[in-house]
């Protein structure tokens, strides 16, 4: 047998690992989100507390510390008497980060609130708010 028939019968394919059925280049973002009605009820609840209607330590969880203390004393432009929530649309940011565009149908006219929550400890808390 020369060398070249020795080095054929030598020859052993090697073995892969099966390929994936379809590859995934990003992790599945949409479930680490709040559901839809956890959103809207956090965003009612700080439409509420802007009305005088619920008080502030009822979010206090749920807020940052930033958040919390302007939502003790909100100034009479952001007030919001009576507000419900009418929509509700987010935005994922990044895997711990949302933005929430909200709007509020006031009995004086029609508002808009934007909400920003991070995710720390698997927990989400809203960041910042802005009334419109």
């Amino acid at each position: 047998m020369n060398n070249a028939a020795a080095l054929i019968e030598s020859w052993t394919p090697t073995t892969h690992a099966p390929r994936p059925r379809h590859l995934q280049l990003v992790p599945d973002l949409a479930n680490d989100v709040p559901d839809d009605g956890w959103v809207r009820g956090l965003t009612q609840s700080v439409v509420e507390v802007l009305g005088g209607q619920r008080s502030a330590s009822t979010l206090v969880s749920h807020v940052s510390p930033v958040v919390f203390q302007a939502l003790r004393t909100p100034s009479a432009g952001l007030r919001l008497q009576g507000g419900r929530v009418l929509s509700v649309r987010t935005q994922q940011l990044g895997t711990d980060s949302i933005e929430v565009a909200a709007v509020v149908g006031c009995p004086e006219r029609t508002r808009a609130l934007a909400l920003r929550l991070y995710r720390r400890h698997e927990r989400w808390r809203c960041v910042c708010v802005v009334v419109l």
